[in-house]
């Protein structure tokens, strides 16, 4: 289901550069509401995610676990709507103002799955001084493909940090998109 350097099964948090790509749109990428003032850096997303390089634990979600890849995941266009495709990856690369390592708590709010019925899925991690992380969520089964709002926020000692809307859309209605990640690496 997805990653994190934390990866999540759905939802993602890594370390990564920013590459944006031919569908970027910064017009298009912004928040929903307040940025605390802990942010100096926030973009938004589209995401192709390397192979897995492990899991741990992530009990608040419908997996159970989170993928934890070998290298950053590649960002590759800016924006706040993607395609449900398997192995498309969406959601916020950000970088915190001060300098020192902290633990955070990531929600990720989805359309309802089958067959349970999830509609949000949380998820810990970590972000060392001055690093800049990534949480996003990848469509590794096809019961993620759920097509409408979905929504990530971020928590540090309780203060919301961000959140961030995305609209997911079927793969017809966005043809250049679709095709940006190569076939999905966390389905072997």
């Amino acid at each position: 289901m997805s990653r994190l350097t934390h990866i999540l099964a759905g939802p993602v948090l890594v370390a990564g550069l920013c590459l944006s790509g031919p569908l970027a749109s910064p017009a298009l990428a912004q928040p929903l509401g307040d940025v605390s003032p802990r942010v100096s850096g926030l973009e938004l997303g589209l995401f192709c995610a390397p192979p897995e390089g492990g899991r741990r634990p992530a009990p608040d979600t419908m997996s159970g676990w989170v993928h934890v890849p070998d290298e950053p995941v590649e960002m590759v266009a800016l924006g706040t709507v993607a395609p449900a495709v398997l192995g498309m990856g969406f959601g916020v690369r950000f970088r915190l103002a001060d300098n020192a390592a902290v633990e955070t708590r990531y929600t990720v709010t989805h359309p309802a799955m089958p067959p349970t019925g999830i509609t949000e899925q949380q998820w810990s991690g970590s972000i060392a001084p001055g690093m800049t992380d990534t949480v996003f969520f990848q469509f590794d089964i096809p019961e993620e493909l759920q097509p409408g709002d979905w929504t990530f926020s971020a928590e540090v000692d309780g203060e919301v940090l961000f959140t961030a809307l995305f609209t997911v859309l079927p793969p017809a209605d966005m043809p250049d998109a679709a095709h940006l990640c190569a076939a999905p690496s966390l389905l072997s």
